[in-house]
């Protein structure tokens, strides 16, 4: 082979060489999102087999007794079974956010006078845009309160709700009310219950210890959750099954390559070599 076709072949082998390193850095890249989408599909199975949801159990009358009824956690549930419970006429128990705002979900939640808002004389309710100002004077302490709307209080969702995602992580806390007679004595069952208004001291209560709270795993969408993980899985292994055996071939023609490419180069340096001594 000639100096010249030595030099062009050269050339080509170069080229050549340069497009099997892009390709095989293509593949690398590919994998590597291959593997991201895996890690994406293991925590998105692993959110749902080990999501939780918070149940209430709550007393509803049928007919003439009543009897007890699980449902799904919400604000609004168990706003409406602190009546029930003490068989009051407002609720007697709200829920405070991180900053100590009294929220509710709409405008039509917000407290309207003193009685609504747990209390009695000497204490005040005043409008503010979508606020509601609470404060004055009861029993003998300085009272200041402030309500504010969430709307996404109204979030009902079963698995994830936001308002259960609160009480977890501490951004909501409920606070319950001593319910009172109309004696303004402290009574639980006996109270008439026409007569009964939620008059007295707020108290923060710990969800995880009441009794009609339970918080437990979440199980009804583990079977769908897992055939979507095994679907995904399977997707994603065979592409890059396939990548890896892609990989593979372009090694090999990439060594095939810097072997002739090393062998073209010794010919070359032969000619050279020879060419001198024929001019020495």
């Amino acid at each position: 082979m000639g100096l010249a076709a030595s030099q062009g072949r050269l050339l080509l082998l170069t080229a050549r060489k340069s497009d099997l390193e892009y390709r095989a850095q293509e593949i690398s890249q590919r994998r590597l999102i291959l593997a991201t989408e895996l890690e994406s599909v293991s925590s998105k199975y692993a959110r749902k087999t080990a999501n939780r949801q918070m149940k209430l159990t709550r007393l509803v009358k049928i007919g003439e007794a009543n009897q007890t009824q699980t449902v799904n956690l919400t604000y609004r549930n168990l706003i409406e079974s602190s009546k029930s419970e003490k068989g009051s006429k407002l609720p007697t128990m709200r829920i405070k956010n991180a900053r100590g705002q009294i929220v509710v979900p709409s405008a039509s939640d917000l407290p309207k006078n003193a009685e609504e808002a747990g209390y009695g004389d000497g204490v005040t309710v005043q409008a503010s845009g979508n606020r509601v100002i609470v404060s004055g004077t009861h029993n003998n302490k300085s009272i200041y309160e402030e309500y504010v709307i969430d709307d996404k209080l109204t979030d009902a969702s079963e698995t994830e709700n936001y308002f259960q995602e609160g009480l977890r992580n501490g951004n909501f806390i409920i606070e319950q009310l001593a319910v009172n007679d109309e004696t303004g004595n402290e009574n639980g069952d006996e109270a008439n219950v026409d007569s009964v208004t939620p008059i007295g001291e707020w108290s923060p209560v710990g969800w995880s210890g009441m009794t009609q709270i339970q918080d437990n795993y979440f199980t009804d969408d583990d079977a769908m959750a897992q055939a979507e993980y095994q679907s995904a899985t399977a997707r994603v292994q065979a592409q890059d099954k396939k990548l890896e055996t892609d990989q593979k071939q372009i090694e090999t023609q990439h060594k095939a390559v810097e072997t002739e490419f090393e062998s073209v180069q010794k010919v070359i340096q032969s000619n050279i070599e020879n060419s001198f001594k024929m001019f020495s």
